[in-house]
């Protein structure tokens, strides 16, 4: 499991592509805790995206874990709450 920074923010954007290239080499479904999450921009959705489609196209899924206000505020505001569906596992 990756537990996500309370800032999901463009300066973070390499490191958090890195953290979710490591989860890709399980070959397993993602699971994500978006519990600390306090703000998020639209480079870290759009890495959200960019996972989401990748695993959709390997028949994986990613598995959110805990809540997260501010990153379902921000999934609305940019009209992808259709695609990034944040159904918490826990």
């Amino acid at each position: 499991m990756l537990k996500l920074p309370r800032e999901l923010v463009i300066m973070q954007a390499e490191t958090l592509h890195q953290d979710l290239l490591k989860e890709l080499n399980s070959n397993n479904d993602i699971c994500l805790d978006i519990s600390d999450v306090m703000s998020a921009d639209t480079a870290s959705i759009q890495l959200l995206c960019a996972l989401q489609k990748h695993l959709l196209i390997i028949k994986h899924k990613i598995i959110w874990v805990g809540a997260s206000e501010a990153l379902t505020h921000s999934i609305e505001q940019l009209g992808l709450s259709h695609y990034l569906i944040l159904e918490s596992k826990g």
